[in-house]
């Protein structure tokens, strides 16, 4: 029993770390940059929550309450409660009917964004790290288990 428990061990971690990185190849890809003008009165510590709650990151070259971003989800859901809030008072380069970063339009940034940006819990860096380095341990845990088990066995 002992030895089962192992391998499921190693196992989950080992599929749960490739499952991880062919996520990270598939869609590994560079974001969008998009213009969000605020609506006057929005304080800066609701823009500034505003910008975590719609993954805008990078905000530059501010002209009154214009700023460009760099946007790590472009989900459709994202996109569409971005351009409803009544604090966005206008936003550059996104189709407002199909909410959507348009392909013609599209303006890369160097900053890059894959499928975990996208995922609710994921998209925290210390969770992401957190689940990386547990299904590591996971591996260690296994392996260790094992080589304890064959070693036990040799000297018997």
């Amino acid at each position: 029993m002992r030895r089962a428990g192992a391998w499921l061990l190693l196992i989950v971690g080992l599929a749960g770390l490739i499952a991880l990185r062919v996520a990270y190849n598939a869609t590994y890809e560079p974001a969008p940059g998009i213009r969000v003008r605020w609506r006057d009165g929005t304080s800066d510590m609701r823009r500034a929550f505003l910008e975590m709650t719609y993954r805008l990151t990078d905000a530059a070259a501010p002209e009154g309450l214009s700023y460009s971003y760099v946007l790590l989800d472009t989900s459709r859901r994202n996109i569409e409660a971005m351009i409803k809030d009544p604090e966005v008072a206008d936003t550059g380069d996104l189709d407002r009917e199909k909410f959507e970063v348009p392909f013609a339009t599209a303006q890369y940034s160097r900053q890059w964004m894959w499928v975990a940006d996208r995922t609710p819990g994921l998209r925290q860096p210390l969770l992401r790290w957190a689940l990386i380095v547990a299904l590591a341990g996971c591996i260690v845990a296994g392996g260790y288990r094992l080589a304890d088990t064959y070693t036990r066995r040799a000297r018997d």
